[in-house]
């Protein structure tokens, strides 16, 4: 058994995975030319790694769709995928149903996913990227002043399991979780959906960024109870200080 500290043994992982963020780098493609079709520079930049690893996808469900920017750089990179485009903010989900109209295969649905059926109390940030089911930290007040601002509202939820029994899913299936510290909620509410999913893609904190919010470690351990094992980062967030803050991270179903 090792005699490494837990906090020791994560960040080993972090060091011996930090080899694939060249991957990160090496992008060949304009991303830029794709700016003019919706997808934002951070989402193509993911999208052009996560091909490297997953050249082949058929759905991906798409908690925390915001305004559609991941989900248009997926059709752009998957020909023949169909995303189911989550967004509980109304205002926000207003804009993503309008950036993607053109595109069939993004289907935009109103509402948060979690572990429970009914309203869900929810606070719309001024900065809408940071709108979130928890409240901002203190910590993230602090690093990113912009996100100070929100206000409580209410916002339908359903399980993910809820919706994926009314779908015909084909695989390859991929989980994208951008949802702002409430990743175990959804996970919480897609038991029965999971043993059908082969990849989960999510935005992982080192800090609490949320109150409440399960930050790496934690998220590591229960992905890797339910079967899936990290592949590599794709994509990171720092501070303005250049402290790193998050990390979008790809999981795969262990075989």
């Amino acid at each position: 058994m090792s005699n490494k500290n837990p906090f020791t043994r994560y960040w080993d992982l972090i060091f011996r995975t930090a080899d694939a963020l060249k991957v990160i780098v090496r992008s060949k493609r304009a991303t830029f030319s794709f700016l003019k079709k919706g997808a934002s520079i951070s989402a193509t930049r993911i999208l052009e790694n996560l091909i490297e690893f997953v050249p082949h996808l058929h759905t991906i469900y798409d908690a925390g769709a915001h305004k559609g920017q991941f989900a248009l750089a997926c059709a752009m990179y998957y020909p023949q995928v169909k995303i189911y485009s989550f967004e509980p903010v109304p205002k926000t989900f207003e804009a993503l149903c309008a950036n993607t109209r053109i595109e069939r295969r993004i289907i935009p649905i109103a509402g948060a996913l979690g572990s429970t059926e009914g309203m869900l109390d929810f606070y719309q940030n001024q900065y809408t990227h940071a709108s979130s089911a928890l409240k901002v930290s203190d910590l993230q007040k602090q690093l990113m002043p912009q996100t100070s601002d929100y206000r409580p509202i209410r916002v339908p939820v359903h399980p993910l399991d809820h919706w994926t029994a009314k779908w015909r899913q084909q695989k390859p299936i991929l989980l994208k979780m951008d949802v702002q510290g409430y990743e175990k909620e959804v996970l919480k509410g897609a038991s029965l959906s999971l043993p059908d999913i082969d990849y989960i893609l999510l935005e992982s904190s080192f800090q609490p960024l949320y109150e409440g919010e399960p930050v790496f470690e934690e998220m590591h351990d229960l992905l890797r109870t339910l079967g899936y094992t990290l592949v590599a980062p794709l994509g990171f967030l720092e501070s303005g200080s250049l402290q790193l803050l998050q990390m979008d991270l790809l999981y795969k179903k262990k075989a």
